[in-house]
């Protein structure tokens, strides 16, 4: 989970990853990879209705 941002990454808080504003959907916990936690991410304004993936140090991925 983040923890040390200015921003509030629950579910349903409204983030900004690069230059795009999103919506946290998910926390997804990923134990046991040694990765960072990942976040599932819903576009808002002209990304609506896209999906995205987001794990710290890793990416933003659009989801199909």
């Amino acid at each position: 989970m983040i923890t040390n941002s200015k921003q509030t990454w629950q579910v349903g808080a409204t983030v900004r990853v690069g230059f795009m504003t999103l919506r946290v959907q998910a926390h997804e916990p990923t134990p046991g990879d040694y990765t960072p936690d990942a976040y599932i991410l819903c576009g808002l304004g002209k990304n609506a209705g896209r999906t995205y993936r987001f794990v710290p140090h890793n990416g933003l991925e659009r989801l199909s």
